[in-house]
């Protein structure tokens, strides 16, 4: 499927999704548990998390996201750095084998998003595509919250 159609397809998925479900669905991928941690109206960032399950027959390489409200989007981790301190670093990518479960949690892996035009508010639902190297977009709805769900 020609990118500009998954987008669209992606879109239309997520603007149903919208309108109330709790995750999104391509035909090998499933994500769930999508939220944004809130931040200030004048934040310059904020942080997302997911659950992406890969039910499908072959690898995927999730590479990033895109947000209408975001400038650019990261996929990034903490990792243990010397004197165990922990340090944040980008990740350039992340595989997802048939079968695996692929958790963005706070701490661990998450989704950084950058440059906003336009904070979202608490209890509000946004719509952010994954973008993968080898696989059409997959957007779904991000809840606001204070907390992890």
């Amino acid at each position: 499927m020609p990118r500009t159609l998954g987008v669209l397809r992606g879109a239309l998925l997520g603007a149903g999704l919208l309108a109330g479900a709790t995750g999104a669905a391509a035909d090998d991928l499933t994500l769930g548990n999508a939220w944004l941690r809130a931040v200030p109206p004048v934040a310059p960032a904020m942080a997302g998390y997911f659950d992406l399950y890969n039910r499908g027959n072959r690898s995927v390489r999730l590479e990033g996201a895109e947000a209408r409200f975001a400038g650019s989007a990261e996929l990034r981790e903490m990792v243990a750095g010397e004197g165990g301190q922990r340090r944040e670093r980008g990740l350039d990518e992340v595989r997802l084998d048939p079968g695996d479960r692929l958790r963005f949690r706070p701490g661990r892996r998450f989704l950084q998003l950058t440059r906003l035009t336009d904070v979202p508010r608490a209890g509000e639902r946004v719509e952010v595509c994954l973008t993968f190297s080898n696989h059409d977009d997959l957007c779904g709805a991000f809840e606001v919250r204070h907390s992890a769900p």
